[in-house]
């Protein structure tokens, strides 16, 4: 379980003897950074330097894709390390999805393609407790937050069971014995998953 920090940090540090003397206060009973007390989700800022890249999806541009582009998919360290040990997200652990433009080009190796500039954001956060029963925005154990390049800070998602690209749960059907996460395309932590529990 994590805890925001929202007093001041006093460090205090003596070196004397080999001692080193920390002091911090911390007063937050919060789940997690990324949820407010209302259940309203932020979006992590710092996932590509600070996570684990769990995984990436390709979805090709077609008639039939909802979400077309490079699916890059990150969880924090200790989210990761968690899973690893019992094989289920534990509780407060939050996923982002950042989804970006796919570029191609001949390369040095061949025709290839990658990821271009990112222009959506899912984010998941792991609630086993039901925190937010009032706020349609969570569901089936999980808080549901969609950012675009024109909201970044705001998640346009209201009620994960929305219309068009905003239905979470339509998009994860198919995953729902997996506890909603397509855990097959996360080569970093799949073989650790255990669902049977």
């Amino acid at each position: 379980m994590r805890f925001r920090t929202t007093s001041t940090i006093t460090l205090a540090a003596l070196l004397a003897g080999g001692t080193f003397w920390v002091s911090a206060e911390t007063t937050s009973d919060q789940f997690s950074p990324y949820v407010d007390a209302k259940g309203t989700i932020s979006r992590p800022t710092a996932f590509r330097d600070e996570w684990v890249h769990i995984g990436s999806w390709f979805v090709r541009e077609d008639d039939q894709a909802s979400g077309p582009g490079v699916h890059d998919v990150y969880a924090e360290p200790s989210a990761v390390k968690s899973f690893k040990q019992n094989g289920q997200w534990p509780d407060g652990a939050t996923l982002v999805k950042e989804i970006s433009s796919i570029r191609e080009g001949q390369k040095a190796t061949g025709f290839a393609q990658w990821a271009g500039e990112p222009g959506v954001w899912f984010v998941m956060v792991r609630d086993r407790k039901n925190r937010f029963p009032e706020n349609a925005a969570w569901g089936e154990g999980w808080g549901w937050a969609l950012f675009t390049q024109d909201s970044p800070e705001v998640s346009l998602t209201k009620n994960w069971k929305g219309e068009g690209f905003n239905n979470c749960f339509g998009c994860h059907v198919p995953a729902k014995d997996t506890e909603w996460v397509y855990i097959e395309g996360y080569p970093t932590i799949r073989d650790s998953a255990n669902y049977g529990n």
